[in-house]
């Protein structure tokens, strides 16, 4: 392979654009809030830490710190212009990193439809409220397809604009909510909170046991902003604008799923978020909030629409990385990507039930992380000590999965 992986970031098949600091940062907030977090916290909140999840998502967003040090020390170490198929090639050889980019592009693909899937139950959940019922005559893998059509459609836009586009959707999601942090937070009752940390009932349910269970996953979802590396060769200074981004993201998405965290466990017992919109649970039983349900959904809807088009620019920027010379030869465009991948995700949604695709990003995922930060051990000084760590944390999620 060329040193100077330049050649990928700026010849072959056209970008149609460049990606700034704010534009990255938009990308790796999507990653990690775009997706139904909420409810995965909310289920695990339930289930295994309780209040003190606020602690679980603390541990998780350390976790993926270490690990996104270590994806730094691999973009400092590569040659300048370097994606992510670069980064694995160099650690592990090109066939290597062929098998884990491809597998790669498939769970993304699949996370579009099942991204898109979450989303049309979403808008369903928002419809019912408000007395419609169109699940009696339009299911919804239908309306998933079509979301991941109109996905395609904005895909097809410059980086730079499908990326506004992602941030309009990923600000309707962080506005309603904010709405529904200051207008609930009155409501709150302490007594929820107490006792903050349950008794440990089992070895990993309650106590202190039960918050590190409940941080593994989340811990996947924090670090799955490192798949921002797919978009190092959209970036102008890519060493310093994705370390710049993803440090910003991991804490500001901490804190606000803390908040949100904080706000469900006081607004009813911990027992009832149990559920896949544990908000619009807390909020039953307050009179006065009941017209922020059909907003909710709503919000979760926009945010699933943000990650599915992020997955889905990702999904293109992998393939006309590693196969750029293959589509100029075949003369085809960046358009023909995009419009296969979607075709693909659409075939998903409509053939498969819902709750069978997964709506974020999952095993495959932490496996090419893991790869690209264990690829470091040949490094010296604090590189070489980050690295077995950081394996080792993107690999508890999967095996915490298969167990």
């Amino acid at each position: 392979m060329d040193r100077d992986c330049s050649g990928a970031a700026r010849g072959g098949v056209r970008t149609g654009g460049v990606l700034g600091t704010d534009h990255v940062l938009v990308l790796a907030l999507t990653l990690v809030a775009g997706g139904s977090v909420i409810a995965l916290v909310g289920q695990h909140t339930a289930a295994e830490a309780g209040p003190a999840i606020v602690l679980s998502l603390l541990l998780a967003a350390l976790g993926a710190w270490l690990v996104l040090c270590s994806l730094r020390d691999a973009l400092r170490a590569a040659p300048a212009g370097c994606g992510l198929h670069d980064l694995l090639q160099l650690a592990w050889g090109r066939r290597v990193a062929d098998l884990l980019v491809l597998a790669l592009l498939l769970e993304l693909v699949v996370t579009v439809a099942g991204a898109a899937q979450s989303g049309a139950r979403h808008l369903y959940a928002a419809a019912t409220v408000v007395g419609a019922e169109p699940g009696q005559w339009l299911p919804v893998q239908i309306v998933a397809a079509l979301l991941v059509l109109a996905t395609a459609a904005m895909a097809l836009l410059r980086p730079r604009r499908a990326v506004l586009l992602a941030c309009a959707l990923l600000t309707l999601k962080f506005g309603i909510g904010a709405l529904l942090v200051l207008l609930a937070a009155r409501h709150v009752h302490y007594a929820h909170w107490v006792p903050w940390l349950p008794n440990a009932v089992a070895p990993y349910r309650f106590g202190l046991g039960g918050v590190l269970a409940a941080s593994v996953p989340l811990l996947a979802v924090f670090a799955s902003t490192g798949l921002v590396l797919a978009v190092a060769t959209l970036a102008w200074r890519p060493r310093r604008q994705l370390v710049l981004a993803v440090g910003v993201a991991v804490p500001a998405a901490m804190l606000w799923l803390m908040t949100l965290a904080a706000l469900q466990s006081g607004l009813v017992a911990f027992p009832a978020l149990a559920s896949t919109r544990p908000l619009s649970v807390a909020l039953q039983g307050i009179a006065q909030l009941q017209w922020l349900l059909p907003l909710l959904p709503t919000a979760g809807a926009a945010g699933l629409a943000a990650l599915q088009l992020v997955l889905l620019l990702l999904a293109v920027t992998l393939c006309t990385q590693r196969w750029r010379g293959a589509l100029q030869r075949l003369g085809l465009q960046r358009a023909t990507v995009v419009a296969s991948l979607a075709v693909l995700a659409a075939l998903l949604a409509v053939w498969l039930p819902e709750g069978v695709l997964p709506g974020l990003p999952g095993p495959v995922s932490l496996l090419v992380l893991a790869a690209v930060c264990a690829g470091q051990v040949r490094q010296s000084g604090g590189a070489r000590v980050r690295a077995p760590l950081a394996t080792a944390l993107c690999l508890l999620p999967v095996l915490q999965r298969l167990l």
